[in-house]
């Protein structure tokens, strides 16, 4: 898809514009930033909110970071509350830090939750994730204690608890952590 919009330039705007909101916001994070400037430019405001909201945080905070201020500012307050707060959070790290990159959108279980339970928040809050093939262990004061692989889940007994699969070997990063430092211890 993203072929058909670099061969049709004249028309970017438009196929944007016919592609399903989600389908738009997959194409539009993947092509170039020349490209999406000129489609946020030309796109009409409607249409530039609702792709801005359907983006990944992620995503939009990397493309948001390349405008001017006064136009970050003006499409920050197009955003639906919640996604402003996400931006806002992800803008406000330093440049070039791992939190600029970090995905706020991901799901997590506690070490007490059952296989069985884990499935059940995976499928209540699945669908807001960027990702689901690796779930994340927390305890009760936010912090992370593993990272466990779907498969892991799918493999096991329904009541067995999450603890009982936590191997303990996770890579852990700070949000003030360079990128391309962050980057390199994977």
């Amino acid at each position: 898809m993203a072929d058909l919009i670099y061969e049709n330039e004249d028309y970017e705007c438009q196929i944007i514009s016919l592609l399903s909101i989600h389908r738009a916001a997959s194409v539009f994070k993947i092509i170039e930033l020349a490209t999406q400037k000129r489609i946020i430019k030309d796109l009409p405001s409607i249409k530039t909110t609702e792709l801005l909201n359907e983006l990944p945080a992620d995503d939009r905070v990397a493309f948001l970071e390349e405008l001017p201020n006064s136009i970050v500012r003006d499409l920050i307050k197009t955003l639906d509350p919640d996604e402003r707060r996400d931006t806002l959070e992800l803008l406000g790290y330093p440049e070039n830090s791992m939190g600029r990159i970090m995905t706020p959108d991901y799901v997590y279980v506690y070490e007490e939750n059952t296989v069985a339970e884990v499935f059940q928040t995976i499928r209540k809050h699945a669908r807001g994730s960027e990702t689901i093939d690796v779930i994340y262990v927390i305890n009760e004061a936010d912090e992370l204690l593993d990272d466990i692989r779907i498969r892991d889940f799918i493999l096991a007994e329904p009541q067995t608890k999450v603890k009982d699969i936590m191997d303990g070997r996770f890579i852990a990063l700070h949000v003030t952590d360079d990128q391309e430092n962050g980057q390199r211890g994977f």
